[in-house]
């Protein structure tokens, strides 16, 4: 149903109606499998002026397309370090904007991730991230993470005490909208100076002893690893975890991942034992990685045998004629071009513009 709230903030006060739904925790036989803005985007790689994470229109479209068993949309890019834009409080436009995309995504469940980077308080952090989660679930999110991944610290027993102290606090203080996982320091199996493997599961011993059923989420072998397969997780009792997979996660704007990712096992995408499913970590701007989306889906629902240049050509034709960066009578040529390009393997701008200069309208920066 809906109701009227009266929001407050600091410099604004608005009115915003907002669906009300009961909160349900996702049953670990469930699985997740998604996609996830958790990119590093700096203001040098812009591209047509966007920076940091999608505009509003790129998510919505992208959202708008997921199918086929990618259920779940991850919020969660890297911050710059004078822009914590995942814990900062929106605005009155950020909120009517978010709250459009969350009406929109009615076969999409969006999850928020916050960054709660080092912290020096547990107390002072938990009101800051529960001031943030109160917007969160006034319009209808439903599900947050919180990540740790690459911040500077985070991987000492003091920060993952305290860290482990404010999941505790936030579990049992905020009750309409759900913690369902953590991307912890230590999210990818670690290495020594001599390649040997490092007991991974006791460097997350302590944040094992959070609620079982908040996921971990983890790349696997190597934060960019060739193969990804059931066994690549830490050995914890009761706990699940999510894959991360950074395939095709650049990070450049002059970059973009052709080749599709080698060896992923098709038990990643099923919720069984230790296992809780996968999500793919995108790369900017989507328009330049939708053949990537169509391989996922294809191994989520165990068609791998689709993953092709024609096939995958296809769905990104239609994806970039539904969107309207090209017109609808150049469908074919545009399908023939990009039919190539993925049977290329080129992978950077300059030598895909130079050789199909009629895909110039998305590769350019």
């Amino acid at each position: 149903f809906q109701k009227a709230m009266l929001i407050k903030y600091p410099n604004y006060i608005c009115f915003h109606i907002l669906m009300v739904r009961s909160i349900m925790a996702i049953s670990s036989d469930i699985e997740i499998n998604g996609l996830i803005e958790g990119y590093y985007w700096s203001n040098a790689d812009a591209v047509q002026g966007q920076a940091n994470f999608y505009s509003k229109q790129q998510r919505d479209d992208l959202i708008s397309s997921m199918s086929d068993g990618l259920n779940y949309y991850f919020f969660g890019p890297h911050e710059t370090e004078n822009d914590a834009f995942s814990m900062n409080l929106w605005n009155a436009q950020q909120i009517r904007d978010w709250s459009d995309t969350v009406a929109k995504a009615s076969k999409v469940s969006i999850v928020f991730g916050l960054r709660p980077r080092w912290i020096e308080n547990v107390q002072i952090s938990l009101q800051k991230i529960q001031r943030k989660l109160e917007q969160l679930a006034a319009i209808g999110i439903q599900y947050y993470i919180l990540c740790w991944d690459d911040t500077p610290g985070a991987g000492t027993n003091a920060q993952m005490e305290l860290q482990r102290d404010l999941i505790q606090a936030l579990v049992n203080q905020i009750t309409n909208i759900e913690l369902i996982g953590i991307i912890p320091a230590y999210y990818s199996r670690p290495k020594t100076s001599s390649s040997a493997d490092i007991d991974w599961s006791k460097q997350l011993a302590i944040l094992n002893e959070i609620p079982t059923g908040i996921r971990f989420f983890v790349t696997g072998s190597a934060i960019n690893p060739s193969y990804i397969q059931t066994s690549d997780v830490p050995s914890l009792p009761n706990r699940q975890f999510i894959f991360f997979d950074n395939w095709i996660a650049v990070d450049s704007n002059t970059r973009v991942t052709m080749t599709w990712p080698p060896n992923r096992h098709a038990d990643i995408y099923h919720a069984a034992g230790a296992i809780s499913g996968s999500v793919l970590n995108l790369a900017y701007p989507p328009e330049r990685i939708i053949h990537q989306i169509y391989a996922l889906e294809q191994r989520i629902n165990n068609y791998p045998n689709n993953i092709n240049a024609d096939l995958a050509a296809a769905y990104w034709a239609t994806y970039l004629v539904g969107k309207n960066f090209y017109k609808f009578n150049s469908f074919e040529h545009l399908k023939i071009n990009l039919t190539q390009l993925i049977n290329d393997g080129l992978e950077t701008n300059e030598e895909i513009i130079q050789r199909f200069p009629f895909l110039a309208r998305i590769f350019i920066n």
